[in-house]
C-alpha cells in the first residue's frame, strides 16, 4: 500500500488496477500483480516446479486462481456498467423534466406530412383528397386531416378555400406531392404546399407510456434542424401566407 491510498504490488511496486485486484492467488490474503503472477507461473514451469506464494508458500492452484479472476472481473464490469447506466438514466429523467415546458411549445418539421392550402370548399372531403387522381397519385396516404380555422364558421362558398395536411407512409412521396402541387392553379386558385409540422406526445412529455396505439405525434426528441418554436412558425407563416388568410394548424391529430 503506497502513502497516498493507492493498491501496490509488493514484488514489483506497480500500482495494481482494478483487474490485479481481482487475482487473490492465495487464500492467505497475500495479494500481487497480475504481471508477476504469470511470471511465477512461468518461473516454476521452466524449472519444472511448484508456482508458490512470495509470502506463505503455499502452492498455486493455477486452474481455480484464473477461474476466480475471470468471475470477478465480470462482476466488476457488471456492477460498473449498471451504475453507469442508472446515473444515464437519473440524468435522462432530470433533463426531461427540464426541458417538457419548452418542448410543449416546440413543433417538428415532418419530412412525410404535407400541408397545402388553397383548396376549393367542394373538395373539402378526406375521402375524396386521398382518391387517386387527387393525393393519392404521389403515394400511400395514411392520414388526411383537413385543416379548420378555430373559431370561425366554415362555410362552402365559391369563394373560400381550406388547408389540408397529408400524411405520407414515405418521405419521397411527400416531396413528389410538395414539388407537383405548389403554385399548381385548381379551379382558378392557386395551391400552396410545404412540409407540415406536428407536436410532442402529451403523455411521452410526461414520461407516460401513450395509450393510442395510432399516435401520430412525437415520441422521441426531433432533430434540432427540424424543430421550431410556435413562435417561429407564426412569423414565418406570416411572412409567406398571410395573403391566404389560413392557420398553419398543428393541432390536427387526436392522442
Amino acid at each position: 500500500m503506497s502513502d497516498d491510498g493507492e493498491r501496490t504490488c509488493p514484488l514489483c511496486a506497480e500500482e495494481m488496477d482494478l483487474t490485479d485486484q481481482q487475482l487473490k492467488p492465495c487464500k492467505c490474503g497475500y495479494e500481487i500483480c497480475i504481471w508477476c503472477w504469470h511470471h511465477i507461473i512461468e518461473m516454476a514451469e521452466k524449472e519444472d516446479t511448484e508456482a508458490r506464494c512470495p509470502a506463505c508458500r503455499t502452492p498455486y492452484d493455477k486452474d481455480r486462481v484464473l477461474k476466480v479472476a475471470a468471475a470477478n472481473s465480470e462482476r466488476i464490469i457488471a456492477e460498473m456498467y449498471s451504475e453507469k447506466k442508472q446515473k444515464s438514466q437519473r440524468a435522462k429523467t432530470k433533463i426531461s423534466a427540464e426541458a417538457m415546458k419548452h418542448l410543449s411549445t416546440v413543433r417538428v418539421m415532418q419530412k412525410n406530412l404535407v400541408y397545402i392550402t388553397g383548396l376549393p370548399t367542394n373538395l373539402c372531403d378526406e375521402n375524396i383528397l386521398e382518391r387517386k387522381e387527387y393525393f393519392g397519385q404521389y403515394g400511400k396516404v395514411l392520414k388526411v386531416s383537413i385543416s379548420r380555422p378555430a373559431g370561425t364558421s366554415f362555410q362552402k362558398t365559391s369563394n373560400s378555400a381550406f388547408g389540408v395536411y397529408i400524411t405520407y407512409a414515405k418521405d419521397e412521396e411527400a416531396v413528389r406531392c410538395i414539388q407537383a402541387v405548389h403554385n399548381f392553379v385548381l379551379e382558378g386558385k392557386s395551391l400552396r404546399a410545404c412540409y407540415g409540422t406536428t407536436k410532442y406526445c402529451r403523455a411521452w412529455l410526461r414520461n407516460m407510456t401513450c395509450s393510442n396505439p395510432d399516435c401520430l405525434y412525437l415520441h422521441d426528441i426531433g432533430s434540432q434542424e427540424d424543430s421550431f418554436t410556435k413562435d417561429e412558425i407564426i412569423s414565418a407563416y406570416t411572412r409567406y401566407f398571410l395573403p391566404h388568410t389560413f392557420c398553419m394548424c398543428d393541432d390536427f391529430l387526436t392522442c
